[in-house]
């Protein structure tokens, strides 16, 4: 029996990538999504501050464009 992918759908687009590779399910050839190593590790949460990866954005007529 083959496993099933662990799937990760956007919120604004709908377009859905397996986790594991980040390939995307929306089409043939589509980029896959910036993919990350990770554990879990048992234990209390680690102390903030929580820093999340950011980019630059500014908005050119109908569309958010990202200066990564």
């Amino acid at each position: 029996m083959e496993a099933e992918a662990s799937l990760l759908a956007c919120p604004w687009h709908g377009w859905e990538y397996d986790l594991a590779t980040g390939q995307s399910f929306m089409g043939p050839g589509e980029p896959g999504v910036k993919s990350y190593d990770v554990s879990v590790e048992r234990g209390g949460r680690l102390p903030g501050p929580y820093v999340a990866e950011t980019f630059p954005v500014h908005v050119e007529e109908d569309y958010v464009v990202i200066d990564a």
